[in-house]
């Protein structure tokens, strides 16, 4: 291990860096304390160029470090790159860490079977699509991938980001930034505004800036691809606000209105609570509001 100066460092080769952001918070709090702990490994090049330690190095020269500690090395490209990956999967790569990876073999030039024994050891079937789909996400815009890493997107979600042209994306990337959503409403999200635009030809842009949480985008995009079944749910959310149900009490409704059934329940800690929740069931008999909700589901919506 030697004390290598940081002028001496390529800081522009970044061939064999997988790590995405490079940015972290934590490691420049430890390193702003301890010092680089773990040395880099560099080629042995003139100027020197970094097989790992890229955030280390990173974060070293934003704390003003003259320099830092690493281990010199005699490999080729191939042999590099190889270094860094199995370097690297000692920690849970997200997607764009992993797309990098594919990326970065495809150019450099490795075989077809090292390839596919990579994306199988990342996770990946070793399928033109999905190559293809990798690449797309290794070379989208600081945006998109600063998104999928924050929402920590499985892959059928960026399918459907990438499904956009590069002005969509960033409308969409844009609006759900604005709200707390989870993956599984992003995805919901991205598969109607797919559907909508196979359907029209466009994204609804104007639902995208004017919604004014994810819940009202949701809404109003259902509106759009599934109005019949909007109507359904906007005449079920009348009908609990009329029968204004204790929190112990609870109706639930096929959520496509595809079964002639309902689900009630009830939340009891004594006979009294049951009698109680009882007697609230049959004023809703007797005032039609529970035939209502059988109403609707007759609908057989599909």
């Amino acid at each position: 291990m030697m004390t290598i100066p940081l002028d001496r460092i390529d800081l522009h080769d970044q061939r064999f860096c997988i790590s995405y952001p490079l940015e972290n918070d934590l490691l420049f709090a430890s390193i702003r304390r301890l010092g680089v702990i773990h040395p880099l490994i560099l080629l042995d090049t003139t100027p020197f160029v970094v097989v790992t330690g890229f955030k280390r190095l990173i974060m070293a020269r934003r704390l003003g470090f003259t320099a830092i500690p690493a281990i010199l090395v005699n490999l080729d490209e191939k042999e590099a790159l190889l270094y860094a990956i199995h370097d690297n999967l000692t920690r849970d790569l997200n997607l764009v860490e992993r797309a990098h990876t594919i990326n970065k073999i495809l150019h450099i030039g490795f075989e077809a079977g090292e390839l596919h024994d990579t994306m199988t050891l990342l996770g990946f079937q070793p399928h033109s699509k999905i190559l293809m789909h990798l690449a797309a996400i290794a070379s989208a815009e600081e945006t998109v991938k600063g998104f999928i890493v924050a929402h920590n997107l499985a892959m059928k979600s960026t399918r459907y980001l990438f499904g956009f042209d590069a002005e969509e994306r960033e409308a969409v990337i844009h609006a759900l930034s604005r709200f707390h959503v989870t993956e599984s409403m992003i995805r919901e999200t991205l598969e109607m505004l797919s559907l909508l635009k196979v359907r029209t030809g466009t994204v609804p842009l104007k639902d995208l800036a004017e919604a004014a949480d994810g819940k009202d985008l949701e809404r109003r995009l259902k509106d759009r691809t599934h109005p019949s079944l909007s109507a359904l749910h906007r005449k079920l959310q009348g009908i609990r606000h009329q029968a204004a149900l204790p929190p112990d009490v609870d109706i639930k409704v096929d959520p496509f209105f595809e079964k002639e059934y309902i689900d009630i329940r009830i939340r009891a800690k004594s006979n009294k609570d049951v009698a109680e929740a009882v007697g609230k069931l049959r004023t809703l008999i007797d005032t039609d509001l529970i035939r209502s909700i059988f109403d609707l589901t007759k609908g057989h919506i599909r």
